[in-house]
Order: C-alpha cells, then sequence, then structure tokens
C-alpha cells in the first residue's frame, strides 16, 4: 500500500536536498508569468517501503502527460507542470506502481514509499497462494552443500586479495550515503587528498584447498611497520569469510545471517523479480530484505542458475539501522564464473564498509572514519593477475598509494594511532625508549598497604633488540612500605621464538594467586592480581593479601606456529599473617612458607594469528579452541614439616559465533598427587572484586572453596538483539540479550588439613557450586549489565544470593 507524507514547503524547507530546492525556488521567485498560470510544483524524495532506503531511477510523470523524469541516486525528484493534472505516478522495475493525488495548481513537498513486487515467473511452478521467492530459496538451500565446491574433496584454487584502508577526513560525524558511494565506485580524483588518506595497503596471494587457506606471499607496500597491528586491535579481526552458502558471513569477527542460511526464512523476505537468459542459461533473480532492521541481516539481490540452483552472483548491503557498533555502509559483491564440469566457483568479491574512528580525531576533524575496501580474484589456475592500474578497485594505482603511504608514515596522525595501539594491544604505555605499564598495575587499594602507587616500566626494543629490563616499585601509603620487583629478559636470535626470563618479586599478591592462571593473563590488561580495575575503580579495598618473595626463571619457545612451550623453575617465601595463618589446631605452626616447583606449559592452538612485541607475545582470537596442558612439581617447607606434590591441569577456550550470537566458554579441570598446605591448593576465582569477569564466579566470595581435584565451566552468550530488536523505542538503543552460566565441582582430601587448618571461610567443593545471569550488553556500546543468581550452599557466612554485575566489554 503506498504511503505519503505532504510537506509544506514554506515550514520544512530544511527536509529536502538543497540543490533541488534551489531549484524550486527559482521557479517561485523568479517566473512571474509561471505563477500566473498556476503551476503546479512537487518536490520529494522516493524510499523503500521496507527499511526506507532510498530508490533510484523511479519514473515519476503527471497521468495523461507524456513528461517524465527520474529520481537521483538518492531518492529526490522536482517536477512541475502548467497543464492541469491531478494524479502523480510512480513507477520502478520491482516495484509496484503507485499513484498519489495531487491538487493543481498546489506547490508541495512529498516522501513516497514504494512497496517491492513479489513477481510470479512462468517457469517456477508454484502452489497457489505461496510465495515463488521461499518456494526457490528452499531448493536452493537443499542444493547449497552441492554447489559450495570450496567445501568438497579435491578443491585447490588460488586467490589474490588487495585490502585498502583510507583515513576520512571529512569533518562531520559520518561520511554520507553518496560520499561513500563515490569512493566505493573508486571515483576518487587526484585533488581528494584533503577527503581520504591511505592508511594500509596489502596484497596477498593465498593457495586453497578445503580445509586450509595458506599464505603464499604478502606485500604491505610503504604501510606503517606495526600498521597490520594498529588495525587489528583498533578496527578488528582483518580476516573475512564471506562465503554466502554458510550460515553466516563473518566480516571482522561479527557473524552476520546469509540470506541462505538455513533459518533464513525467519529474518529474510524473499521476492522472485525476474529471469534472465545468459549465455551460460537461465537465471533467476532474487531479491531478498531483512524483516526488521536492526537484526543482523543484509538487503540485497542475488541470482541462481537455473539448471543447478547455484548462486552465480550475489550483491548484499547491511542495513545502517543494524545493530552493530562503529560500521556502516557494508557492501559486499560476489560474482561466479562457470567450470567445464558445469559447477560455479567463486571469480572475484569486494567488500567495502567504514568505521567510526575517532580515537584519531583532532581540532578541525573531530569525527573522521575508516574507509575499507577487500577485493579478491579466484581462479582454478595456478597464476593470478590483477589490473595493477586499479588497487582494490580504488582508481589509483599501487605506486600512487604508496607514495601516499610514505608521506603519512612521518605524520602525527599514524604516530598518534601507532602509540594508541600499543596501549590497547600490550597494556604498556610507550615513552621513548621505556614502555610504563603495565598500566592496571598503576595504583590500587589494599587493606594492609591503603592506597598505592606504583611505576611499572619496561625497556624495549628502541633501547635493546634482543634485551629487556624492567619491573615495577610500589608504596603503600598507610604502611608506609615500598615494594618491588625485577624483571630480564633475553631474546635468543632466531626464526622461532626463543625467550629467557628472569625475575624476582618483594610484594603483596592475593593469596589465591594462581601462577599457572595464563589463559586469564592472555588479556594484556589483566594481571591476575589487585589491581586498579579490581580496587580503585570499583571502589573497594582489597583484603586476602600475604606477603610474599618470589625467584623464577623460564624459558619461552615456539615448535611450530600452533604449539609453543614455557618451562618455569620458582622458588617462593610465603609470609603468615592474619589474612593467610599456618596454624595447627590453632596453633601457630610456621610463620614461612617455602615452595620450589618446576612447571611445563604447553600451549596448542589452530591457525591463530600472534604477534611478538618485543618479549612480549600478543594473540588474535580466530574463533577457534586454544587448549593448554599444564604439569607441575614441586615441593614445600613448612616448618619442620616438608613434602612433595605434582599438579596435572588441562584448560581449553574458545569463542563460538552463530547465526544467533556468540559463545564464550571456558573449560578447565585438573587434580593435585600428594598433600600440600592449602595456599598451594587449587582455589576457584571468587569475584569480590565487584564487577562481572568470565574468567570468575561472581557470586562466590574469595578463598570460599580449595580443591585437590576440580573441573570448571564458564559460558557466556550474547544475543544478536533476538528480543531487544523488536521492541519499540528500546530497539533504537541497540541493546543486545546476555546470558551466562558457572559450574564448578571437585574433591577435597582431608590430609591437606593435617599440614595446616584452613581458615574458616574455605570450604571443601563438595557439591557443585552453579550462578545463573541474565541481562544487557552494548549499554553506550561498552558496558554490559547482568544480574546474577547463586544457586547453592546458600547457607555459607557471608554469601550473596543475588547480585547486579556490570564490566566493560568493546565489541562490534
Amino acid at each position: 500500500m503506498l504511503k505519503t507524507r505532504v510537506i509544506p514547503l514554506k515550514k520544512n524547507i530544511f527536509k529536502f536536498d538543497i540543490l533541488l530546492l534551489g531549484c524550486l525556488v527559482l521557479v517561485l521567485f523568479l517566473s512571474p508569468s509561471t505563477l500566473f498560470a498556476q503551476e503546479t510544483v512537487v518536490v520529494g524524495q522516493v524510499l523503500n517501503k521496507l527499511d526506507r532506503s532510498p530508490i533510484s531511477g523511479v519514473n515519476i510523470f503527471f497521468k495523461g502527460s507524456d513528461k517524465k523524469i527520474q529520481s537521483n541516486e538518492e531518492g529526490y525528484f522536482s517536477i512541475q507542470t502548467t497543464e492541469i493534472h491531478n494524479t502523480l505516478l510512480f513507477t520502478c522495475i520491482g516495484y509496484k506502481q503507485a499513484q498519489i493525488r495531487i491538487k493543481s495548481g498546489q506547490s508541495i513537498g512529498i516522501e513516497v514509499t514504494l512497496e517491492e513486487e513479489n513477481t510470479l515467473l512462468q517457469e517456477v511452478f508454484v502452489m497457489p497462494g505461496s510465495n515463488p521467492g521461499l518456494e526457490l530459496m528452499k531448493k536452493v538451500r537443499l542444493m547449497a552443500k552441492t554447489n559450495d565446491i570450496s567445501r568438497k574433496n579435491g578443491y585447490t584454487a588460488q586467490s589474490t586479495e588487495q585490502n585498502l584502508i583510507l583515513l576520512s577526513k571529512i569533518n562531520q560525524r559520518a561520511i554520507s550515503k553518496r560520499i561513500f558511494e563515490e569512493i566505493n565506485k573508486g571515483n576518487i580524483s587526484t585533488s581528494d587528498s584533503s577527503l581520504v588518506l591511505p592508511l594500509y595497503m596489502t596484497e596477498n596471494k593465498y593457495k586453497l584447498t578445503t580445509n586450509s587457506k595458506n599464505e603464499l606471499s604478502k606485500n604491505i607496500f610503504s604501510s606503517p611497520k606495526n600498521g597490520e597491528k594498529i588495525l587489528e586491535k583498533l578496527v578488528g579481526e582483518l580476516a573475512t569469510e564471506l562465503n554466502f552458502y554458510n550460515n553466516t558471513v563473518t566480516v571482522y569477527g561479527k557473524s552476520i545471517i546469509s540470506p541462505l542460511a538455513n533459518i533464513g526464512n525467519a529474518y529474510y523476505d524473499y521476492y522472485l523479480a525476474d529471469s534472465t537468459q545468459f549465455t551460460s542459461g537461465k537465471q533467476y533473480e532474487i531479491h531478498f530484505r531483512t524483516k526488521n532492521v536492526k537484526n543482523l541481516a543484509f538487503d540485497g539481490k542475488l541470482w541462481v542458475d537455473s539448471a543447478s540452483l547455484a548462486l552465480t552472483k550475489i550483491e548484499a548491503e547491511l542495513p545502517n539501522k543494524a545493530n552493530i557498533n562503529y560500521i556502516h555502509n557494508l557492501h559486499i559483491s560476489k560474482d561466479f564464473t562457470r567450470l567445464p564440469n558445469n559447477s560455479w566457483m567463486s571469480r572475484s568479491e569486494e567488500m567495502a564498509l567504514n568505521m567510526n574512528y575517532e580515537l584519531l580525531g583532532d581540532s578541525l576533524h573531530p569525527h573522521p572514519e575508516v574507509f575499507i575496501k577487500r577485493t579478491a580474484s579466484y581462479l582454478a589456475s595456478d597464476s593470478i593477475q590483477f589490473r595493477n592500474s586499479n588497487f582494490a578497485q580504488s582508481n589509483y594505482t599501487p605506486e600512487t598509494l604508496d607514495s601516499k603511504l610514505k608521506e603519512l608514515n612521518n605524520t602525527a596522525l599514524l604516530r598518534t594511532a601507532s602509540w594508541l595501539a600499543d596501549i590497547f594491544f600490550t597494556g604498556y604505555i610507550p615513552v621513548g625508549k621505556i614502555d610504563i605499564g603495565r598500566i592496571s598495575q598503576v595504583m590500587r587499594s589494599t587493606q594492609i598497604e591503603g592506597f598505592r602507587l606504583t611505576l611499572p616500566f619496561r625497556t624495549n626494543e628502541k633501547l635493546w633488540k634482543n634485551i629487556s629490563l624492567g619491573g615495577h616499585i610500589g608504596y603503600g601509603f598507610k604502611n608506609e612500605t615500598v615494594k618491588y620487583s625485577g624483571l630480564a629478559q633475553f631474546i635468543i636470535p632466531g626464526k622461532k621464538r626463543h625467550v629467557f626470563s628472569l625475575n624476582y618479586t618483594n610484594d603483596y599478591r592475593r593469596i589465591d594467586y594462581n601462577y599457572n592462571d595464563v589463559m586469564y593473563r592472555e588479556n594484556p590488561l589483566v594481571t591476575g592480581d589487585e589491581d586498579i580495575a579490581g580496587t580503585v575503580l570499583s571502589n573497594r579495598s582489597a583484603g586476602k593479601m600475604s606477603e610474599r618473595k618470589e625467584v623464577s626463571l623460564s624459558y619461552a619457545n615456539d615448535w611450530n606456529s600452533n604449539i609453543e612451550s614455557n618451562t618455569t623453575f620458582r622458588f617462593n617465601t610465603l609470609l603468615a599473617n592474619d589474612a593467610m595463618p599456618m596454624l595447627i589446631n590453632g596453633i601457630q605452626a610456621a610463620t614461612v612458607l617455602q615452595q620450589q616447583s618446576a612447571t611445563f606449559t604447553t600451549r596448542f592452538s589452530f591457525g591463530e594469528k600472534k604477534y611478538n612485541d618485543h618479549t612480549q607475545r600478543i594473540y588474535i582470537s580466530n574463533g577457534k579452541p586454544v587448549i593448554y596442558s599444564i604439569l607441575e612439581v614441586g615441593k614445600y617447607h613448612l616448618g619442620e614439616k616438608s613434602g612433595q606434590y605434582g599438579k596435572i591441569l588441562a584448560k581449553m577456550r574458545q569463542d563460538v559465533k552463530s547465526e544467533l550470537g556468540e559463545l564464550y566458554y571456558i573449560a578447565e579441570a585438573g587434580f593435585i598427587l600428594g598433600s600440600v598446605p592449602y595456599p598451594l591448593l587449587e582455589i576457584p576465582q571468587g569475584g569480590d572484586s565487584g564487577g562481572y569477569g568470565i574468567y570468575q564466579f561472581n557470586l562466590m566470595n574469595d578463598l570460599e572453596y580449595a580443591t585437590d581435584k576440580y573441573v570448571d565451566l564458564h559460558f557466556d552468550f550474547t544475543f544478536n538483539g533476538l528480543i531487544m530488536n523488536n521492541i519499540p523505542i528500546i530497539k533504537n538503543l541497540n541493546l543486545r540479550e546476555i546470558c551466562s552460566f558457572n559450574i564448578a565441582y571437585g574433591g577435597l582430601s582431608d590430609t591437606h588439613k593435617t599440614l595446616l587448618d584452613f581458615p574458616g571461610y574455605t570450604n571443601p567443593l563438595s557439591k557443585p557450586y552453579m550462578e545463573v545471569g541474565v541481562g544487557l550488553s552494548n549499554i553506550l556500546k561498552i558496558i554490559t549489565l547482568q544480574s546474577i543468581w547463586r544457586l547453592t550452599d546458600l547457607n555459607h557466612t557471608g554469601v550473596t544470593r543475588w547480585g547486579l554485575k556490570a564490566c566493560l566489554r568493546l565489541s562490534l
């Protein structure tokens, strides 16, 4: 049904394109003879009824008149006549014809919405009342596995991918649709240096098989040496998976539902628009539109071969109102070529989008954005050639872009981007030849020290290429005590990574500080100890701290690109205090616990991207599992008692993306051989810090449980606005539902109690501990808020049965 909105021009003149209004003003005020002739003037915009996107090329004319005009690229039009007409017609291929009644001699502004037409084609047999688009898409899905030759055994091909990232310096909050389209078409003239600057460009060649994608060569031209690292952190994972035969299409780690997905009917409306005869045979054209512009689903068109029902071409665009952060104007197109065996394989693909990038803003350009253009070419042969005169369809040659990059490398813009990326990427602030950090250590508040300031630091590769010296010095204002550490690291030159580290620490730590919680500390902004986030920012003074002196010697090495290991020898001295008493039957048994251990840790990943920032290793998750195996052997001395022990631990984490959202899970298990004092037992991570954490049990008190054998599971699922996208007004906030479930179960032998009394607040994990949470994510794009309920062991002292937990979580 046609929908129009009549707008008096004098009251709403600002709503229309200034050029069109200029024409109208000239007509009204510079042509008195026309006014005298009672001219009818209509100015307006034509929009798609479903998603309110502009429609270009709409034929607009007065009924009974031969005069015809068309709407422009943004759907605007202006038409006038001195003849007497009362009906204005709108026609466009793929849309139902529409007409509106007007009053002759009136000057008005209107907004017109057109409805897409579901064309019934004679070539497709359709039961009465059914949608031919749905029927055909059902057949396409049934043939998807057969037609996706990239998943068939024996598939081999080569691809060349070109990535070009431009920085827009437009002084506005978002690139307009018109400017985006010009850049996307490659219409960037040599005078556009004030409009966009090349930030990064790369050309990669790959060997493709059914189960692998192996890089053959890579050229980053004159892009900054750490440009990819900057973009991985500030833009996102650069890898994409644009296979529409899959249920989802992956763009920088975000999963968007494919129109060919098994659940596509729940997210899309399909319209069978046309059939065309090509030299390769007949093809059907199907239009698809998202049922809800807030969902992560496309609008676009696809073409299928009538004989095989294989994709031959697809054009898809993500609505700008979709529940996704930072990304706008996402366009994807793919072309397929027919092989001699009548199957269809990818020939080329293009992806273009722009992202908010306000971190690089300045006083003149407060809201710059990044424009990303990716093109790929596929061939079954061994040679692939791109047109070097047009890199990534930008209308620039590689030589021109390369020269622009050289000029940009030493600018304040790139230095700022690199500085910010280093902070987010490593947790350190680069200051010349010294890095300050980790920044989460700079201050904290504890009951022993009161408010404490700390200066953590390390030298970087600008001082010594293969050596890093560092540590920290901290001062507590309550106990007026200085604590410190020292660290020396040595890199052995070679193709594989070999790093020796020597560390000495004299400081206070959490009693339950876990040296084997390596998975948790992969996050460069996390220490695993009390820090600024868990105390100062949480308005909390941490208790349950003890003093210790530590000496450690470690060796890290890579076995191959997927397997690495770390061997560590530790010599620790733990000092008793009120928070960590060393008693037997209530009587002081010792004041010092000495521990010596050797730990062998192996990390397994699968095609994960890694960066070496001097001596630090940074990981970029790829959605595949990461597995740790840990073997620790050691001995302890406690007064006149001593003993030996062993620990066998396994940990796994994975970030799984699906049509509905994103599941992040962690699984851990382990057991201890021998009897040990309670500080050496496995202690589940509690949530006394107040905030929400995926690695912790959020309503469990610190040191509430201790185990010598255990299994922990953490589940955290974030939906893509499954419910919130459908609630009026609320849907405009782009909120996402989140739910969590954590469970821990373990055992504890009484033999450990013969060495030291357990603190009164520490219990065996005799039955499963469970908690469940529901809440909202993406609040102001960075805040997650969950309501969490504790389900078991509700009779323990100091138990919190329910809590409202928040955390910062930045995501697309």
